[in-house]
């Protein structure tokens, strides 16, 4: 019975194996270049995700009338990794912090789907960036899907950083961040960015 055991367990290991796509992590995934710019940008850039979007967790499709919950935290991988990603483009970023007084403040969208019929990661994705006093930057989003069967528990980082990855490189060559660069990232007059922060709502703790 043990020897059966341990075949079933080098069984179930090598499924594994061969569903892990070898996507490369967040922190080697890098940015386009930008013509003319020696990145990082020096800017200061707070990442916002709400309560809910921090708390929420993965569901995977079952069956085609199916689905149910996980226990893998899908909102904090996603800002995980595009804090990662992000601070390759900016020289300081952190998640719903506005104690580093940001110039620049970026919402993130993200939602993941992986079925059981066809084992593939489907994402959806998202950036959202402003001025901190809510000057509209632009908004770049983008869609991921992994050319084979992955295994999810292993692949949502770095599948998350190959869905940000257009978006970042959008917002990082886009004319609106070059005019902000041109001017110096400013500081943003304080009452301002805090009267419009607010209207993101409520900072929720990150770490």
């Amino acid at each position: 019975m043990a020897g059966r055991n341990w075949i079933g367990a080098a069984l179930a290991a090598l499924l594994v194996a061969g569903c892990t796509s070898g996507l490369p992590p967040a922190a080697n995934v890098e940015p386009a270049p930008v013509p003319g710019v020696a990145l990082p940008f020096n800017a200061r850039v707070m990442v916002y995700m709400g309560d809910n979007d921090l708390k929420r967790k993965m569901s995977i499709q079952i069956n085609r009338y199916q689905t149910e919950e996980t226990k893998v935290m899908d909102g904090r991988i996603l800002a995980e990794t595009a804090e990662t990603m992000l601070s390759k483009g900016f020289r300081q970023v952190a998640v719903n912090d506005p104690s580093i007084r940001p110039h620049i403040v970026v919402r993130l969208t993200g939602r993941p789907n992986w079925a059981r019929q066809d084992g593939t990661l489907k994402i959806g994705c998202g950036i959202d960036a402003w001025t901190a006093d809510g000057i509209p930057l632009g908004n770049f989003v983008a869609r991921w899907d992994s050319p084979m069967k992955t295994d999810y528990l292993s692949e949502m980082g770095p599948g998350y950083a190959q869905c940000l990855k257009k978006p970042m490189d959008e917002l990082l060559s886009s004319p609106t961040l070059a005019r902000l660069a041109g001017a110096g990232f400013r500081d943003p007059n304080p009452k301002a960015a805090e009267e419009w922060m607010r209207t993101l709502g409520p900072i929720a703790a990150w770490k």
